[in-house]
């Protein structure tokens, strides 16, 4: 097959968007098939990836999202995709993001008569107000409703924002589930040096992976996490925060002194970070999945985040992880001493959380979305 990726978000970015569509482009390249992804020019360049076999990267014009410059708006219309991807002349046509680069491919799904996907990867609506613009998130889900309306399917990462979607008037929406890589991701990577590294090795070591942004509801976690050092509690924690984006110097502006910012980290570096850890903090509420909360289960942490959204796809409350209510510092601040103060039940959290993610291996993850594509070129 041939099958055409239009995203506005693709590597060298960092986000968890990116790293999904690069993961599933050399899937699609192991199993003999070819791609062609087009995708902006990024503002911020850090060294173009190796493309794998039968893939071609088609970079377009575009500007920086205001407010949000970590994401690169492409130009509408434009006359370098549409020509790359008639010269292609694709089976299926994967639109992974509904933005400006969305729409240039549904207009070539148009001209082309070709079938198109999409899948639901970011709750825009939901981070709309953090960034003072809540008076439109009903518009936003009336547009994102038409969007995905013109395609022959939509693939959400799991069934509780499936759900969300069908009670928005969705209509063909279908799972693509999240994998995790359990050698990537394991207990045994743990650096008793890099712990030190982190802080206090006789504390217990709080971790956080993710962008540093205000939709990731951060403010929780540092209030919650001075609540645990003050007097309330006097429980010995330390929290790590491992992450960056446009937002990380008034991210780190806010803190509490005695976090430690590591930046952002990956390969063996993010293994040895998630192992070296005790509990994994995650209290964003918008997520539509959450990849790094299954790296955290991976890594045998057990996970402390907010009951709303994609967490609870994969957290289960009492089993491997502890549910607290969404905003609430001091709902998050009980549940993490509850865990300190209790090695034994940590320790049941813990295992439960790599049996978890054990079930959950990319392979299989990625047969639906594939088996979709199948069907439809062969229409």
């Amino acid at each position: 097959m041939r099958i055409a990726l239009f995203t506005e978000t693709y590597l060298p970015q960092r986000n968890g968007v990116a790293l999904i569509l690069d993961r599933l482009v050399r899937e699609l390249s192991r199993r003999g098939h070819e791609v062609l992804v087009a995708a902006p020019v990024s503002w911020r360049p850090k060294g173009e990836a190796d493309l794998p076999h039968g893939v071609r990267l088609v970079r377009v014009p575009g500007i920086p999202l205001p407010k949000y410059p970590d994401l690169t708006l492409a130009l509408p219309g434009s006359p370098r995709a549409m020509s790359a991807v008639r010269e292609f002349r694709p089976d299926v046509i994967h639109l992974a993001t509904e933005y400006s680069l969305g729409l240039t491919g549904l207009a070539a799904a148009r001209m082309l008569d070709v079938p198109v996907v999409t899948s639901f990867h970011t709750n825009i609506p939901g981070t709309l107000p953090y960034y003072g613009f809540g008076w439109a998130s009903e518009a936003c889900w009336r547009y994102l409703r038409w969007f995905h309306g013109r395609a022959a399917r939509t693939y959400c990462p799991g069934e509780r924002n499936r759900e969300v979607l069908l009670a928005r008037g969705f209509r063909n929406v279908s799972l693509w589930p999240r994998g995790v890589d359990t050698e990537r991701f394991d207990p045994r990577h743990r650096d008793a040096g890099l712990r030190r590294v982190h802080g206090p090795d006789d504390a217990l070591h709080l971790l956080y992976v993710g962008r540093l942004t205000p939709e990731k509801d951060l403010h929780v976690l540092f209030e919650a996490y001075q609540r645990l050092t003050a007097e309330q509690y006097g429980v010995p924690v330390h929290l790590v925060v491992a992450g960056d984006g446009a937002y990380s110097p008034s991210t780190r502006a806010r803190a509490p002194r005695n976090v430690t910012f590591a930046g952002y980290l990956e390969g063996s570096a993010l293994s040895a970070a998630y192992s070296s850890a005790d509990i994994f903090v995650f209290p964003s509420r918008v997520e539509t999945l959450g990849n790094v909360v299954l790296e955290a289960l991976a890594s045998g942490l057990p996970v402390v985040g907010a009951a709303e959204g994609g967490t609870l796809e994969n957290v289960h409350d009492g089993v491997n992880g502890v549910l607290c209510r969404p905003g609430d510092p001091e709902a998050f601040a009980a549940a993490i001493a509850r865990l300190a103060t209790d090695p034994q039940l940590r320790d049941t959290l813990s295992r439960n959380a790599r049996a978890w993610a054990e079930s959950r291996g990319w392979d299989a993850a990625f047969e639906p979305l594939i088996r979709g594509y199948e069907a439809l070129a062969s229409r």
